[in-house]
C-alpha cells in the first residue's frame, strides 16, 4: 500500500463521510415537519417510543443524532427515562439501515438489478441531486437533490475506500491482525468501539469495515467482535453531550451505554459459547458487505427484543450510575437546548412550547395585576414586588427565545422552518408588550390604593367584563399555539374587535358619570389609563393569533398581506362570533 492509496483512502472516507451527513441533513430538512409530528406523538408506551426512535433514526441516518435529541428532550423535562429507553433502542435499529443500503455493492446481476449497483446508480444520482440543487426553485426540490447527491457521494466514497484497501491484502501482518481479533474477541471490540467513539458514528464505522471486507481480509470471527464494539463506541456522543446536563439526561446517556454494553456482553456469551460447542457454519471463512450488514441488523433487532421487557431495569441501572444526591436542584427544564439546533424542526418546535410558557407567565401576570386593581390591600408592596418579578421572568424569556431562534436561523432552514420561526419572533415580542401592559395596570392599582381611589360600582361592573374578554383573548391564543386549534385561532380576531367596541362604549360611560358628577376627575383617569391598556393587550393577542392563525392554514407569515385581507370580516362565521361576545360582554345589567 502506497502513498497514493493512504490518499485515496483518507480521500474516499471524506466523501463517505460528507455523502452520508448530506444525505441525513436532506431527509431531515425534507421530513422536517414529520419528524416533529411524530416525536409530539411521544407517549408512556415504550413500544411506541421504540418505533419512533427507529423511524426517526432512519430520517435522520443517525443513531447518535437521535441519542443527543433524546439526551436534550429528557434535559428540557420533554421527556420521562422510560421514554427515552424505548427510543434508544429503535435508534439502534434505524441505524442499521445504512449498512443495508452499501451492501448494494454487492450486486453482481447483469439484469434490471444491475441499475442498483452503485457504479450506476451513483453518478446517475449526483446527476439529478446536483441539477435539483441548482436548478430547482421550490426548497423541497433542493432538499431532495441534496438526498440524491448524498446518496451518489456516499457510494462514491466508498469506491475510493475500498479500492485503497484493495492492496492490504498483500501485507500479511494485517491479515493476522485480523486473525487475532478473531481469537481474540476482546481486542475486536476495543478495536470497533475506538474507530467508532473517534469518528463519532457507527453508520460510518461499519460502512468502513464493510469498505475493508469487499478486500477479503475480514473473516466472519474477525467481524463479529468489532461489529459488537461498534455499538459500544457510538455511546461515546450521547455522554459528551450530556456533560453540563441535568442527572436525568445523564442517566438517559448511561442508559444508551448500558443496553449496548449489557447487549454486547450477551450476545459475546451466546455467540462464541454455541460456536463452542456446535460450531458456526463459515465462521473462519470471509464476509461481504452484506453479512455485515445482516449481522449489524441482527445484533440490533435482537438485542432490543430481549432487553425490551427489562427497560425498568435499565432506569435502575442508570440510578446507580448516576445516583440522586443532595438537593434536587437540578431539575429545572430547559426547553432551548442547544442539542436540538442540529435537527432545526425539533428546536422550532420547543422554542414554540417556550413561548406558549411565556404566555402562560404572561396571563398569570396579567391575573395577578387585573385582581389587584379591586383587591389591594396593605400587602399592595409585596404584592407589586412579587408581580414585577414575574413580569421581568417574561422579559428574560424573551431575551432567551430570541436568542434561541438566532442561532436557528443560522442553520439551512426550510420556507416552512423560517415562517415559523419568524411566527414566533413577532409573537414573543407581543407577549413580552402585554407583560408590560400589565404591569402599568398594577401600578395603576398602587396609585390608587395609596390615594384612596374608588370606583363606582357600575365602573367596577364594566371593567371586570373587559378583563374577563382580554383574558379569554390571552387564553385563545395560547391554546391556538399550544393545541394548534384553528378554531381558536379564528376567534381572536373577532373577539379583539368586541374589546375595541368595549373601549368606545367604556370611554363613553365614563364620560356620562363625569357628567353627572357620579366620579372623580383621579378616579375617571385610573379607569381611562387601565382601559386604555387593555385595548392595547387586546391588540397584540390579535397580532399572536393572526401569526397563529396563517401557521396553520398555510404555514405561511406575513402580516401585510393577512392585514389587505378583508374578506375573513365579511364572512358569516366571523359576523356570528362577533354577534356572539358582543352579547357575552358587552350587555350589562344596568
Amino acid at each position: 500500500m502506497n502513498i497514493q492509496n493512504v490518499i485515496s483512502l483518507f480521500g474516499g472516507l471524506g466523501m463517505f463521510l460528507y455523502g452520508m451527513n448530506a444525505m441525513g441533513d436532506g431527509l431531515e430538512k425534507s421530513a422536517g415537519k414529520k419528524m416533529q409530528q411524530i416525536i409530539e406523538a411521544l407517549t408512556s408506551n415504550v413500544i411506541k417510543g421504540v418505533l419512533v426512535g427507529i423511524i426517526v433514526t432512519a430520517l435522520i441516518q443517525s443513531s447518535s443524532a437521535t441519542t443527543v435529541m433524546v439526551v436534550g428532550f429528557v434535559n428540557a423535562g420533554v421527556m420521562t427515562l422510560g421514554q427515552a429507553v424505548g427510543v434508544i433502542l429503535g435508534a439502534n435499529i434505524g441505524t442499521t439501515v445504512t449498512a443495508q443500503i452499501l451492501r448494494l455493492s454487492d450486486i453482481q446481476s447483469s439484469g434490471v438489478l444491475s441499475f442498483f449497483k452503485p457504479d450506476v446508480l451513483a453518478p446517475i444520482a449526483i446527476a439529478v441531486g446536483v441539477g435539483l440543487i441548482m436548478f430547482a426553485k421550490s426548497k423541497k426540490a433542493k432538499d431532495i437533490g441534496q438526498i440524491f447527491a448524498g446518496f451518489g457521494v456516499l457510494f462514491i466514497g466508498m469506491d475510493f475506500m475500498e479500492n485503497a484497501v484493495s492492496g492490504l491484502k498483500e501485507m500479511p501482518w494485517l491479515a493476522d491482525a485480523f486473525v487475532a481479533m478473531g481469537k481474540n474477541p476482546i481486542l475486536g471490540v476495543l478495536t470497533g468501539a475506538l474507530v467508532t467513539a473517534l469518528i463519532q458514528s457507527s453508520s460510518a464505522s461499519v460502512g468502513i469495515l464493510q469498505a475493508v471486507a469487499a478486500s477479503g481480509l475480514i473473516t466472519f470471527s474477525s467481524a463479529v467482535p468489532i461489529i459488537l464494539g461498534q455499538n459500544i463506541g457510538t455511546c461515546i456522543t450521547a455522554i459528551l453531550s450530556s456533560i453540563g446536563t441535568t442527572k436525568n439526561a445523564k442517566r438517559t446517556a448511561a442508559i444508551h451505554l448500558s443496553f449496548n454494553v449489557i447487549g454486547v456482553i450477551i450476545a459475546s456469551v451466546a455467540i462464541y459459547s454455541f460456536n463452542a460447542i456446535v460450531g458456526i457454519p463459515g465462521w473462519d471463512g470471509g464476509i461481504t458487505r452484506g453479512g455485515i450488514a445482516d449481522f449489524h441488523t441482527l445484533f440490533n433487532v435482537t438485542n432490543a427484543i430481549v432487553l425490551l421487557p427489562f427497560y425498568k431495569l435499565l432506569v435502575r441501572i442508570a440510578y446507580i450510575v448516576v445516583p440522586e444526591k443532595g438537593k434536587k436542584n437540578d431539575d429545572t427544564h430547559n426547553l432551548l437546548d442547544e442539542r436540538f439546533l442540529q435537527t432545526p424542526a425539533v428546536a422550532i418546535a420547543q422554542a414554540m412550547k417556550a413561548m406558549v410558557n411565556m404566555m402562560d407567565a404572561a396571563i398569570n401576570t396579567f391575573k395577578d395585576c387585573t385582581d389587584l386593581v379591586f383587591t389591594a390591600d396593605k400587602n399592595v408592596a409585596s404584592r407589586m414586588e412579587e408581580i414585577a418579578e414575574n413580569e421581568e421572568v417574561i422579559d428574560i424569556a424573551e431575551s432567551d427565545i430570541t436568542k434561541y431562534l438566532v442561532k436557528v436561523s443560522e442553520h439551512d432552514l426550510s420556507e416552512e422552518e423560517n415562517n415559523t420561526s419568524s411566527g414566533i419572533f413577532h409573537s414573543i415580542m407581543d407577549i413580552e408588550r402585554i407583560g408590560d401592559h400589565a404591569l402599568n395596570i398594577s401600578e395603576i392599582a398602587e396609585n390608587m390604593y395609596n390615594n384612596d381611589i374608588k370606583f363606582s360600582s357600575n365602573a367596577v361592573v364594566e371593567l371586570k367584563n373587559m378583563i374577563a374578554a382580554v383574558e379569554e383573548i390571552m387564553k385563545l391564543c395560547m391554546k391556538a399555539y399550544k393545541e394548534n386549534d384553528i378554531d381558536a385561532a379564528m376567534r381572536i380576531q373577532p373577539l379583539e374587535a368586541v374589546i375595541d367596541a368595549l373601549k368606545s362604549n367604556l370611554r363613553q360611560y365614563h364620560i356620562n358619570r363625569l357628567s353627572k358628577q357620579e366620579c372623580d376627575i383621579n378616579s375617571g383617569i385610573a379607569f381611562l389609563d387601565i382601559v386604555n391598556n387593555l385595548e392595547r393587550i387586546s391588540d397584540h393577542c390579535s397580532n399572536i393569533g393572526m401569526a397563529a392563525e396563517q401557521r396553520i392554514k398555510t404555514m405561511s407569515f406575513d402580516p401585510h398581506e393577512y392585514s389587505k385581507n378583508s374578506d375573513a370580516k365579511n364572512s358569516d362565521e366571523y359576523k356570528h362570533l362577533v354577534d356572539e361576545y358582543m352579547s357575552t360582554y358587552c350587555s350589562f345589567g344596568y
